[in-house]
């Protein structure tokens, strides 16, 4: 059986660490390992000459050699830790204490606290009346962009940018006549979109047009959108959401008290709201 060589054997080495492996792997008569796997003659005298120093100097042989070498040198020479127990000590120093703060974030967080300082003591820019309506102008295609807003809102933005308030009447009623701002086409959106996605009734969205500044004859035109029949149906279908979790039957009086208070917050009145919530209860239920 010819002798046998372990995976790993780099063949075309002749000499160097591909070499020296090789022949470390081998286990037959080194006399009849290849050409390619035995070591350069010249680098072992090289290495043997190395060991001779190192004992010659009273180093051992078996030193340790390399990267940990160089470090245990330097630390010898600069006071830091020159032992693996003295290593682990200061890296459980340097993990216990609080990281820098970035510069980057600290530089920003300096700027913005300087700007906000620099806000503050600064008098009111002084614009004229042309620029402030052009100021102004931007300000509201910029709020309209966003979302539809009524008149009173447009205007409560222009004075907190402290526009005039002569100048801020004078734009918005200018929007009004080109029909950038309605506020029944607000009012008619809002209340089909809140119907819709929160379920409110006809008091709550009341109360929510009025704190927009929206006039009340406004609001009563854009609420017709919504009868008695629509808006029962809507507390309906709160109230069969709010009983699918089969722990809503355990109590009845728990939970008609929760649906009766989730129907009120929404704006139903207090009789159509118990009603729906007995009788939906009843319907998930069952009779008790």
């Amino acid at each position: 059986m010819p002798p046998r060589k372990k995976r790993g054997a780099v063949p075309g080495n002749s000499s160097g660490y591909g070499a020296e492996r090789v022949s470390d792997e081998f286990f037959g008569d080194p006399q009849e390992m290849p050409d390619w796997a035995r070591p350069d003659p010249d680098e072992q005298d090289v290495d043997d000459d190395s060991v001779a120093a190192d004992a010659s100097a009273g180093t051992p042989s078996t030193a340790t050699s390399g990267p940990l070498a160089s470090a245990q040198v330097a630390g010898a020479e600069d006071g830091s830790p020159a032992t693996v127990e003295e290593l682990r000590a200061s890296m459980e120093r340097i993990m216990q204490s609080p990281a820098p703060p970035r510069k980057a974030e600290k530089k920003k967080r300096s700027a913005k606290r300087l700007s906000t300082a620099q806000r503050e003591t600064e008098e009111p820019e002084e614009l004229s009346d042309d620029q402030w309506r052009e100021k102004a102008r931007a300000i509201l295609l910029r709020q309209l962009t966003a979302s539809d807003k009524s008149a009173k809102q447009l205007k409560d933005k222009l004075l907190d940018k402290e526009c005039p308030e002569a100048i801020a009447d004078e734009v918005i009623e200018r929007f009004i006549e080109v029909d950038l701002v309605d506020d029944q086409k607000f009012a008619d959106a809002w209340v089909r979109a809140r119907t819709r996605t929160r379920g409110l009734a006809r008091q709550a969205l009341k109360h929510e047009l009025r704190s927009k500044g929206v006039d009340d004859e406004i609001t009563q035109m854009a609420l017709e959108q919504v009868d008695d029949a629509d808006e029962e149906e809507r507390a309906r279908e709160l109230a069969r959401t709010k009983l699918r979790p089969a722990s809503m039957g355990v109590d009845r009086a728990k939970a008609l008290r929760r649906l009766v208070g989730m129907l009120g917050r929404k704006g139903y009145n207090g009789s159509m709201a118990f009603r729906v919530a007995r009788e939906e209860w009843d319907a998930r239920f069952g009779e008790h």
